[in-house]
């Protein structure tokens, strides 16, 4: 006996079509999303931070120059060694321009690193999303088509007795194989009935022997 297949509720498979539809939209706006922030990722790290650290780094080295004739000023001084002027506080604030400074030159350089590095890396990403783009923009509307006409056959069938052999076509199904229409249980009707085989018994002939009637 072939399968049988149970049609009982054709508005489930148009609302999972639906939300997949949905579903597939929202995937593919996030992968957009994504790809525009790495661009403007790029865009930022190749121009504008290049370019921010560079004033940072000429704005301390001016502080450095300025810390440095500070320092130089106090200590040419002339005062006796008891009365010599502190130089601390200008040592210190030399310190921290020079830290100033070493850290915006290694985040010049850090900047200049990933300018090289982050267009490959977007390229890789780029490509390693580009399956699922393909997958959006091809496989599922072809599989929303496809449930689509499902959805319609199924209903064709619901109708009425026309629409099961085209609905078995698509399941795959032999025309041996058996639908029930409505969400109905069991088998199909059996088509006629079969007399059970009779079994003819001949009366026992009198005197039925060797020596009886043939």
């Amino acid at each position: 006996m072939g399968e049988q297949a149970k049609v009982a509720d054709v508005e489930t498979v148009e609302r999972f079509r639906a939300a997949l539809l949905v579903a597939a939209e929202a995937f593919g706006l996030a992968l957009e999303d994504a790809a525009s922030e790495l661009d403007r990722t790029v865009h930022w790290v190749e121009s504008e931070r290049i370019d921010v650290w560079k004033r940072r780094i000429r704005a301390a080295q001016d502080e450095v120059v300025a810390c440095k004739s500070a320092l130089y000023r106090k200590q040419e001084i002339k005062a006796t060694p008891e009365a010599r002027p502190s130089v601390v506080d200008e040592r210190k604030a030399l310190e921290r321009a020079q830290r100033k400074l070493a850290f915006a030159e290694e985040r010049l350089r850090a900047s200049k690193r990933w300018a090289v590095e982050l267009p490959r890396q977007a390229i890789v990403f780029k490509g390693a999303i580009s399956p699922m783009q393909a997958m959006l923009d091809r496989d599922i509307p072809q599989l929303a088509g496809a449930m689509r006409r499902m959805t319609e056959h199924l209903a064709e069938y619901l109708r009425g007795p026309e629409g099961a052999a085209e609905m078995l076509r698509l399941l795959g199904e032999s025309p041996s194989g058996a639908m029930v229409r409505g969400g109905s249980e069991g088998g199909p009707e059996p088509s006629g009935s079969e007399a059970p085989e009779a079994t003819e018994r001949r009366p026992d002939a009198v005197g039925d022997g060797p020596g009886g009637d043939p």
